[in-house]
């Protein structure tokens, strides 16, 4: 580290990328000076629906502050639990469980997340053997559907004011459930907005009393395309109710909530 830092005046950010199976850096250096965030893997081993967002908060709420974020999710196309002998039916990561995972640690207040390729690491081609059963080409890979949709993550937080985003999990009134169907939600501290993220299609309830407006303009969020769906105007009371517009598994989406009074630009980002 101080090799580092002393390479480049201490103009760099610092972080540590620990082992896997749901380690952080926080566990171990949180309070070296030179550590300027954390940063989790919570892996390849945990099955789909690792709790990403329980290792973020526990990071979140450590003090002194510093930002965390998960080096190492599941990678897409990475073969589920491969260690130490793979079993077939446990099939792959697709770009749903990619989806699912870096969308619940940023909602539970992660600075940001990474997109990994199980065969891009490796540059898996005809030149050499597979790495942990590899199913495609490197070549091939760069088009998967989740590196397209990492980014639909990012433009989605950049669109409404994104450095004051704080994880309440108290918006869900009704609909949470866990693993699969945990469902992340965050708001932003002057009460203008709030995102929640719902792996599996179904109706919530949610308590939007954080914004001081009696009017709310909402919308549904495709995380799958980027499309964006405007709900209209809905009153602000204790229990709202939203059914998506498609239900059941592999059927994710983006409830968002902003204050009318805001006037929030259309979040279409198809393309």
């Amino acid at each position: 580290a101080q090799g580092i830092l002393d390479g480049t005046n201490s103009n760099a950010l610092i972080t540590y990328h620990p082992w896997g199976g749901n380690l952080s850096s926080s566990q171990f250096i949180h309070n070296e000076p030179w550590l300027d965030l954390n940063m989790i893997q919570s892996g390849h081993a945990g099955g789909r629906d690792a709790a990403i967002w329980d290792l973020i908060q526990r990071d979140y709420s450590m003090k002194p502050a510093k930002p965390t974020l998960d080096g190492e999710p599941n990678y897409e196309d990475h073969p589920v639990n491969p260690w130490p002998t793979w079993n077939p039916e446990n099939g792959y990561y697709r770009d749903y469980d990619v989806r699912k995972q870096t969308y619940r640690s940023v909602f539970a207040g992660a600075c940001g997340v990474t997109y990994g390729h199980h065969s891009i690491w490796q540059f898996y081609s005809p030149l050499f053997d597979k790495i942990t059963y590899a199913d495609r080409y490197w070549t091939e890979a760069l088009d998967r559907p989740g590196a397209y949709q990492v980014g639909y993550l990012k433009m989605l937080i950049e669109s409404r004011p994104s450095l004051e985003r704080i994880p309440d999990q108290s918006i869900i009134v009704k609909g949470q459930g866990d693993k699969g169907e945990y469902i992340a939600a965050f708001r932003d501290s002057v009460g203008s907005y709030a995102m929640l993220y719902i792996p599996v299609g179904k109706t919530i309830t949610v308590n939007a009393s954080f914004i001081n407006s009696k009017k709310l303009n909402a919308w549904w969020f495709n995380p799958r395309t980027a499309e964006s769906i405007n709900i209209g105007i809905v009153d602000n009371t204790p229990a709202i109710d939203f059914t998506p517009p498609t239900l059941g598994l592999e059927n994710d989406w983006v409830l968002i909530i902003d204050d009318a009074n805001r006037n929030y630009k259309n979040l279409d980002l198809k393309r």
